[in-house]
């Protein structure tokens, strides 16, 4: 049975939809230091073909790829295009992958803060999609190439070196850790400290896939979705 919607508005939904808006409106002012994992996300299209015969899977006829920033790219980005002025600090390769992630990010986002390194390998979550010309694309499988872990030292230090000079004339840092050991709890204190040492202060918040130690005493966080579904974290979030 379905149930028709009142096209009346709920109350408080007016005051809800106003306050978002003029929020929407003010991040024109508003510079944002997003730090953390940066990945690739690969969208493959293809159109259904036939079944193969060598196993009981699709053949697709390939169409495109497409290249789009995950993780702390892709809040960089959604700042970007609420007209907010982004500066994004984060690691990625010296090679192919890391050379098209850089090219994708939103015109409106500051990239002087990214580190390439040969030593590391830019994280790619290739999403593979079938579907005819005319109907919804379905994803059918995805690959994940992530990173070698640790950090080098040297890799760590050249990260932090770019995260400084960043933080003096931002007015909030979104921490987005995807677990990778990029953001770790030292690199987490140094942000605090520097920002507390600042006259103004500036809120610190983190959207977190990964370890909640690394983040703790931050103004506001996202835990992981793991553990938001523990009961530790049932009520309070």
């Amino acid at each position: 049975m379905l149930i028709a919607r009142s096209v009346h508005p709920l109350p408080g939904e007016a005051e809800r939809k106003e306050r978002l808006l003029s929020l929407i409106d003010g991040f024109g002012s508003r510079k944002m230091l997003i730090v953390g994992d940066l990945i690739a996300d690969e969208f493959i299209y293809g159109e259904v073909a036939r079944v193969s015969r060598e196993a009981p899977v699709l053949i697709l006829k390939y169409n495109a790829t497409e290249i789009l920033p995950g993780g702390a790219g892709n809040a960089a980005n959604n700042v970007a295009a609420l007209g907010g002025r982004a500066r994004l600090a984060g690691l990625v390769g010296a090679d192919a992958d890391g050379a098209r992630l850089l090219k994708s990010f939103h015109r409106g986002v500051d990239r002087t803060s990214i580190v390439r390194s040969k030593q590391y390998r830019t994280p790619v979550k290739t999403r593979i999609l079938a579907g005819g010309a005319h109907s919804a694309k379905q994803q059918i499988v995805r690959i994940d190439r992530e990173p070698g872990w640790p950090l080098s030292d040297e890799v760590s230090r050249a990260f932090a070196k770019k995260i400084l000079p960043a933080l003096a004339n931002c007015d909030a840092v979104l921490l987005s850790d995807y677990g990778s050991g990029l953001i770790t709890p030292a690199l987490a204190a140094m942000i605090r400290a520097a920002i507390g040492a600042r006259s103004r202060r500036r809120p610190v918040r983190t959207r977190q896939h990964g370890q909640a130690d690394a983040t703790e005493k931050c103004v506001a966080m996202r835990p992981p979705r793991a553990t938001r579904r523990s009961r530790r974290y049932r009520g309070s979030h």
